[in-house]
């Protein structure tokens, strides 16, 4: 894999006084919402936005708190961060949505659905963060508040990303892609981690938010991924999961970890391609 180019271009968008950034691959087929995991930022997508851009949208957000978008200090609970994404939705008029996530994305999205079937298509939950164990919260915080936020150079910063645990998966290019998005410059010319701490602390305590009820409202199908190496999203977990949702479709995706977008991007365009075209039509 090289070279890959997703031909993006950055809007920024004011919700209500709150400012969220997206991505936009400038396709003009039905439309795809990405959302990303805790601590990352839509560049994540890059990939997938150039595989599908010959018949589809992508348009991938920056949720609050992270990369180039606001990050107020309100609640970061799944609800709220959804209310971003129905306000995005109603102000691009964008219907026949079909969202895809990544970890606590994956959350956002079934809040999003839930209260909005009327511009929702169907789902694709990529290895989602429902049941994310508290040990494993605990570990996360952690590794976030004992990391370096500052960083002399951008070469300094994007090696220390390249080099984290749960990366490994990862090619150099999709390094390269997430990368666009890891990091924001100073006013004193230094380089931080583009999101607020606080901000996705909150946001990881929110993530036992019981959502069962938004589950069972979603009449839309859903095609849940599993990572057979994840330590977020158990099989037996995966298949409750599943079975809890009114259509759902559920697929183990082999030598991946958590991060399915970045260890198996080829995998996860196909397959999201072919969900695609099995929609309903309109």
């Amino acid at each position: 894999m090289t070279d890959i180019n997703p031909n993006w271009t950055s809007h920024t968008a004011d919700l209500d006084g709150v400012k969220i950034r997206y991505l936009d691959n400038g396709g003009t087929g039905p439309v795809l919402v990405c959302l990303h995991g805790t601590s990352m930022s839509a560049h994540a997508w890059g990939h997938l936005a150039a595989s599908l851009r010959d018949f589809y949208r992508v348009i991938a957000v920056d949720m609050r708190g992270h990369g180039a978008s606001d990050r107020p200090n309100t609640t970061y609970t799944i609800k709220e961060l959804a209310g971003d994404i129905t306000r995005l939705a109603a102000k691009l008029d964008l219907r026949g949505i079909t969202l895809v996530g990544s970890s606590v994305g994956n959350q956002v999205a079934v809040s999003f659905a839930a209260a909005n079937p009327d511009r929702v298509a169907g789902l694709i939950l990529s290895d989602p963060s429902f049941f994310v164990a508290d040990g494993e919260i605990v570990k996360y915080l952690r590794s976030h508040h004992t990391r370096r936020r500052n960083y002399p150079t951008l070469a300094e910063a994007e090696a220390f990303a390249r080099a984290l645990p749960q990366r490994a998966g990862l090619s150099a290019e999709m390094h390269r892609l997430a990368n666009e998005g890891d990091f924001r410059q100073e006013e004193d010319g230094t380089w931080s981690w583009a999101y607020d701490l606080l901000a996705i602390t909150k946001l990881f305590l929110n993530l036992s938010t019981d959502q069962s009820a938004d589950i069972a409202a979603i009449e839309a199908p859903v095609l849940v991924l599993n990572a057979d190496r994840s330590n977020v999203l158990s099989a037996n977990q995966a298949e409750n999961l599943a079975k809890a949702f009114p259509n759902a479709t559920l697929e183990m995706v082999k030598n991946s970890n958590h991060t399915i977008w970045g260890d198996q991007p080829d995998y996860l365009a196909q397959r999201t391609r072919a969900f695609l075209q099995d929609l309903p039509r309109a």
